[in-house]
């Protein structure tokens, strides 16, 4: 059944481009699950007499030829990216799998009901497919919708696509998340990953508890990493630290985070301490998160919860104190700022992921930075954290960084065009989070690319939103992009 709200959306303008963005909310596409999101793409190519094309990774090209006597005007690709985040409140019922995104229109924006919404890519996908076949495009070049797999979760789409499967040498990517803004440079990335081997221990003597960390914010693991907002399993590890100091924990199974690219929401920790200290939890617990509230005042829907939990077998203390070391240790947010760009973080990390396994507990660091030499810089010291504590360590490469390039021909005229839209000029800067666009330039040498998007909110969570108007504002400066290309841009 499809949720009747969701038809709201295709009474806004550009309608086609709601009409589009109505579609695909209605398809699930986690990622790694873009399947469906295919298939409906290649069905919708054949109605519209559009050309689709699939690479052996999932990667869709959609093409609209140039019109006759234009063949010789340079060609357009627009990029974007299949899939989405999944989050959701965790009272909802939502199953990512099955269900459509229910949808709401709230005065000015656009927003979902207790889960991410999908306009990080959807709309950027709407806005392409909307150029494809729109009947007042007349004089153009070849345009080209690229759409990539995976892309929140590694950039598997553009790091396994080969060369050649798009034509075009002008790119927009519409993946960037702020209306008159164009980005000319972004992250690279590298994972960490610690790995602490356990058993599990019988406590006889001991009192079961669990504490919940719950009600955090979250966002985007780059563009929201700047931000005065709590990681659930840095505040997890910090209490657990803080109670060590009076009473020894041991670890039963601790929990938090979904995604690496997000920053966590929520935390829980089932630990055991000696009957007669058993008292001092509660007391611990209240004096610290009365600290983390002062700490972290922006998050004010901060969730702080103890219960017994009857905890039968645990983890050494000695293995409990690896594994709260590493939460206590690893620098959460930035690591370095950008010398060049105000504001821009230049190196960050985010302790999105930690889980209990058969035998192991996993902790999961996803590092961003512009800088390859920084990066390398943190890495090592990640690296250093793991040792001191007796973990496996693997450290993964990533994405490169896209440097940028203020004097690029292709910036000057879709700035010149993004000015003649806002009525004035764009900002032109560079982003922490990652895009798909240094893959792009190391696959096709020559390739000259800017990235803008509408306004979005929080995304990578339930509180993601996206501002109508802004769809209307980067709508129409693809259009005249498109349409002026053959005569002010060679």
């Amino acid at each position: 059944m499809i949720d009747m709200a969701v038809k709201k959306l295709g009474s806004l303008e550009p309608k086609a481009v709601w009409s589009i963005f109505e579609e695909i909310t209605r398809i699930p596409r986690c990622s790694g699950k873009e399947q469906k999101i295919q298939g409906w793409m290649k069905k919708w190519a054949e109605e519209n007499h559009i050309q689709f094309k699939k690479d052996e990774v999932g990667n869709v090209l959609l093409t609209r030829e140039a019109s006759p006597g234009c063949e010789g005007y340079p060609s357009l690709v627009l990029q974007s990216h299949q899939d989405m985040v999944c989050e959701k409140d965790e009272e909802s019922p939502h199953n990512f799998d099955t269900d459509p995104i229910s949808v709401k229109v709230e005065k000015d924006v656009i927003r979902a009901d207790k889960t991410s919404l999908g306009a990080d890519n959807g709309v950027g996908m709407a806005i392409s497919m909307a150029l494809l076949i729109d009947p007042t495009l007349k004089k153009h070049g070849r345009v080209e919708a690229l759409m990539t797999v995976e892309e929140e979760t590694g950039l598997k789409g553009a790091m396994n696509m080969k060369q050649g499967f798009f034509t075009g040498k002008n790119m927009i990517n519409l993946d960037s998340e702020e209306a008159g803004v164009i980005i000319i440079g972004s992250a690279g990335s590298g994972g960490t990953e610690y790995t602490v081997s356990v058993s599990q221990e019988p406590v006889e003597g001991w009192s079961g508890m669990r504490v919940k960390v719950d009600g955090l914010l979250g966002g985007h693991s780059g563009v929201d990493i700047h931000l005065p907002r709590a990681n659930s399993n840095k505040l997890l590890g910090d209490f657990l630290y803080t109670l060590s100091n009076e009473t020894p924990p041991r670890i039963s199974n601790i929990e938090g985070g979904t995604r690496g690219n997000a920053i966590p929401r929520s935390a829980t920790c089932a630990f055991a301490v000696p009957k007669k200290n058993a008292s001092k939890v509660k007391t611990v617990l209240n004096k610290w998160s009365e600290k983390a509230k002062r700490d972290f005042p922006v998050e004010e829907g901060m969730i702080f919860a103890l219960t017994e939990a009857p905890v039968e077998k645990a983890i050494s203390e000695e293995k409990t104190a690896s594994i709260v070391g590493i939460l206590k240790e690893v620098q959460q947010g930035p690591f370095s700022w950008s010398k060049s760009i105000k504001g821009l973080v230049e190196t960050s990390n985010n302790l999105g992921i930690v889980k209990t396994e058969e035998g192991t507990v996993t902790i999961s660091i996803s590092s961003r930075s512009s800088d390859a030499e920084d990066l390398a810089k943190d890495r090592k010291i990640l690296k250093e954290i793991g040792v001191k504590y007796n973990a496996d360590v693997v450290q993964l490469a990533g994405g490169t960084g896209w440097k940028a390039d203020v004097d690029s021909p292709w910036l000057k005229f879709v700035a010149s065009i993004y000015e003649q839209v806002l009525g004035k000029k764009p900002v032109v800067t560079a982003i922490h989070a990652g895009l798909e666009c240094a893959q792009f330039i190391y696959l096709e040498p020559g390739l000259r690319v800017v990235s803008i998007g509408p306004t979005i909110k929080s995304p990578h969570s339930p509180q993601e939103l996206v501002y109508i108007d802004s769809i209307k504002t980067v709508w129409s400066t693809v259009k005249t992009v498109a349409e002026k290309m053959g005569k002010e841009y060679k």
